[in-house]
């Protein structure tokens, strides 16, 4: 061996290892997590209003199930339980405009593209995590399983009069990767605080997904989205749960 050949690998030997970039291997573990496979399923959702003491109020309370299929589209199938009880609510409110309709509430809130970025969640990721901030990565435990947990801070996207409003925002991404990098849970945390002039509302949001890989797609099983918003009058908490039975 010569001596420049002998240099040059004292140099490979010791220079530093290339780092690993979890946020570029997340963002390519979701690319392959974009299966169009079919899913069918059960999903279970539930929703309440809670008043200024934390107490549930029962009349503005809902529960329904939608039956889903989704393979190269979305098929959404309502039982004539659920229909009957939508034309039920929808009759009271006829008659009586102060009448809840949470039934119809909850349903607009499962719409169908709700229900997409439910069952394409490598899609959803994607387009959540473009433009925003890698906050660093650290092992975790979850549900007694080691993993890593990836932060990122999200961008302000809103029309400009919103944008114009807002005095605060922060919107912060946690996403839990297992060994092979597949996202296991993510949750979703904002805050934000909007004034014209003296008068201002603050939001503040948590978007919390359990999510599992079925034929190479990226579902979410379980997910938990709570509410609150406070300021002008307009005071609201509400919390929506809803559970996909996978078939």
């Amino acid at each position: 061996m010569t001596l420049r050949h002998g240099v040059l690998l004292l140099g490979l030997v010791c220079a530093p290892l290339a780092q690993a970039d979890p946020l570029s291997d997340l963002t390519a573990r979701l690319k392959s997590l974009q299966a169009d496979s079919e899913v069918k399923g059960v999903l279970d959702a539930s929703y309440e209003q809670f008043d200024a003491k934390g107490v549930a109020d029962k009349d503005k309370s809902a529960h329904l199930q939608l039956d889903i299929d989704a393979n190269g589209g979305l098929s959404i199938h309502l039982s004539p339980t659920l229909t009957q009880a939508l034309s039920a609510e929808e009759a009271r409110n006829a008659t009586d405009s102060d009448a809840p309709t949470p039934q119809a509430d909850l349903l607009r809130q499962m719409n169908p593209t709700h229900l997409q970025h439910m069952l394409s969640v490598a899609d959803t990721l994607l387009r959540n995590m473009d433009g925003g901030t890698s906050k660093g990565a650290k092992p975790a435990s979850l549900d007694g399983t080691a993993v890593t947990q990836l932060t990122l801070s999200l961008p302000f996207r809103a029309p400009k009069k919103d944008s114009d409003a807002a005095k605060d925002w922060q919107d912060t991404l946690d996403i839990w990767v297992d060994a092979q990098g597949v996202p296991l849970r993510y949750e979703d945390k904002v805050h934000g605080k909007f004034c014209k002039f003296f008068l201002c509302v603050t939001v503040d949001e948590t978007h919390v997904a359990t999510l599992r890989v079925l034929a190479g797609r990226l579902v979410t099983v379980a997910e938990t989205l709570e509410h609150q918003q406070a300021g002008l009058g307009q005071d609201n908490h509400t919390k929506t749960v809803s559970m996909l039975q996978l078939q």
